[in-house]
C-alpha cells in the first residue's frame, strides 16, 4: 500500500510539472509562449549575451500553434529555417534587436536548458512591411532552446595614437597596433578575426566581440567593403589594427541598414588565426 501511494504521489508530481511547463502565457502585447521544458540554469535578462538554437515558421494556419511543427510535414512550406541543420547556435545580445523582431519579449526570463514555443503576432514582428521571406502582416512561431547566458561584453573604441596612422593611395587610413607574425593575409586564406565597427563620433554599430563570435572569412572570396578588404591585406596572424574607411571605400551614397549614406567607418580588428591557402 505504501509503495502504491508513493507511485501515485510520483505520478501526480510528474503530471503537475508537465502541466506547469505546458501552460500558455499571454502577454499584454499579444505575444504568447509556452515552456516545453523549464530550464534550471541562469535566467536570460535584457542585455545578456545569449546562445540559442531555434526553428522558425510563418503562421499561415493558426491551428495547433503549440504542437511540434518540426515533425509536421504540412508545415514544411512555412519554415523560415533555423540553426539546427548546420548545428551552429546563434549568439546575440538580448534586447538589441539583433534577432527576429518581437522575439526579445518571448525569450526574456527563460533559463538555460529550457525549450520554449513563442508566438509573435504580426504587430510585434514586421507589421505591414514584411521582411525578406516574411510577407507583410505575418505572425511568426519560434521554437527556442536556450543554450547559454553570459554577462554582456561592453566594447569601446580603442584609443589609438594619431601619429601611428598611415594612408594608402586609395585613401584608407590604418594604424598597426600589434604587428603579428608570419606572412601577410593573401587571397584564399581562411581568416578568423574579431572586429568592432564605429562611426567617427564613437558610436558602435556592430561588434563580433560583444557577440562572443569571431568572424571566419575566406579572404577575397567572400565579398566585403573595399576598405575592409584592403585593410586585411596589410595584416598577419596576431595583428591588431584600426582602420578608418572613407565612405567611397565603404557603402558610399547608398548606405546599408544601420549605416547612413556617406558614412566614414572605423574598425578595430584583431586577427586571431590565418590558415594559408594551399596554392
Amino acid at each position: 500500500m505504501k509503495l502504491f501511494s508513493a507511485i501515485i504521489v510520483g505520478l501526480l508530481f510528474i503530471l503537475g510539472c508537465s502541466s506547469q511547463s505546458s501552460k500558455i502565457v499571454k502577454k499584454d502585447s499579444g505575444l504568447m509562449f509556452s515552456d516545453d521544458t523549464v530550464g534550471t540554469g541562469k535566467v536570460a535578462k535584457m542585455g545578456d549575451l545569449l546562445s540559442i538554437h531555434f526553428d522558425a515558421w510563418k503562421i499561415e494556419d493558426s491551428t495547433d500553434l503549440f504542437s511540434d511543427w518540426s515533425k509536421d510535414t504540412t508545415r514544411k512550406a512555412s519554415s523560415l529555417g533555423g540553426t539546427r541543420i548546420l548545428n551552429r547556435p546563434l549568439k546575440y545580445t538580448l534586447g538589441k534587436g539583433q534577432f527576429i523582431k518581437g522575439s526579445d519579449e518571448g525569450i526574456e526570463g527563460m533559463k538555460v536548458g529550457g525549450w520554449r514555443t513563442i508566438i509573435i503576432p504580426a504587430k510585434l514582428a514586421y507589421k505591414d512591411k514584411g521582411f525578406g521571406p516574411i510577407p507583410p502582416n505575418t505572425s511568426i512561431k519560434l521554437f527556442v532552446e536556450l543554450l547559454d547566458v553570459k554577462d554582456p561584453i561592453l566594447v569601446k573604441k580603442w584609443d589609438v595614437d594619431k601619429s601611428k596612422f598611415k594612408t594608402t593611395k586609395d585613401g584608407l587610413k590604418y594604424a598597426i597596433i600589434e604587428k603579428g607574425e608570419g606572412a601577410k593575409i593573401d587571397s584564399g586564406d581562411v581568416v578568423t578575426l574579431h572586429y568592432s565597427g564605429f562611426f567617427t563620433d564613437g558610436k558602435k554599430f556592430d561588434s563580433s566581440v560583444e557577440r562572443d563570435e569571431p568572424l571566419n572569412i575566406t579572404y577575397k572570396v567572400q565579398p566585403f567593403i573595399k576598405g575592409f578588404q584592403e585593410g586585411l591585406g596589410l595584416m598577419k596572424k596576431g595583428t591588431k589594427a584600426e582602420l578608418i574607411i572613407p565612405s567611397d571605400l565603404a557603402y558610399g551614397s547608398r548606405g546599408n541598414g544601420k549605416i547612413p549614406a556617406n558614412s566614414t567607418l572605423v574598425f578595430d580588428i584583431q586577427i586571431l588565426d590565418v590558415q594559408k591557402s594551399a596554392k
